[in-house]
């Protein structure tokens, strides 16, 4: 069976009744503002939290069952597998890291659920045996929730870019 292609998937959603007056700005552009403002302080705080090695802290910004996937594919779920990965990290390899995060985009995809995107960049990282690495630099992709008065991290993803051989 072949695959819709996306112009047939958007012509499908578009012709549902109601699609044409929905609004990606659920909330409206003050509200998103607001939000915005929410959203990076919490990735404020992360990086406060990782530049301190603050495994609870930085593990207490994700929602309870959110997760986390490394640009090697190592992933974890919930919090606490989270705050362990954390903890195993800063107490070895990223004992004297620093971040620094950028947040480039906040889509709002209703008032209570956003896409984020950015890029970061850690140096200090160091081999188990005490070699210094390079600075890593790579991309954040987060889906945050607002849940129980505060925007959570639900789920993030880190990449670092690479070079693709078709591309050379």
């Amino acid at each position: 069976m072949q695959r819709p292609t996306g112009a047939v998937i958007l012509a499908l959603v578009l012709a549902l009744p109601g699609a044409a007056a929905s609004q990606s700005n659920v909330g409206g552009a003050e509200s998103d503002v607001r939000n915005e403002k929410k959203v990076r302080e919490l990735y404020e705080r992360f990086t406060e939290a990782w530049n301190r090695h603050d495994h609870e802290a930085l593990a207490a910004l994700y929602a309870i069952d959110g997760d986390h996937t490394e640009p090697d594919g190592n992933h974890v779920d919930g919090r606490a597998a989270v705050a362990l990965l954390f903890k195993r990290q800063h107490e070895t390899v990223f004992k004297h890291t620093r971040l620094l995060l950028q947040i480039a985009d906040i889509w709002f995809m209703t008032s209570e659920v956003a896409l984020v995107d950015g890029g970061y960049a850690i140096s200090g990282i160091r081999t188990p045996e005490g070699e210094q690495l390079p600075e890593r630099r790579g991309r954040l992709t987060a889906v945050v929730l607002f849940e129980n008065g505060q925007w959570l991290i639900a789920a993030s993803r880190l990449m670092i870019p690479t070079e693709l051989p078709y591309k050379r």
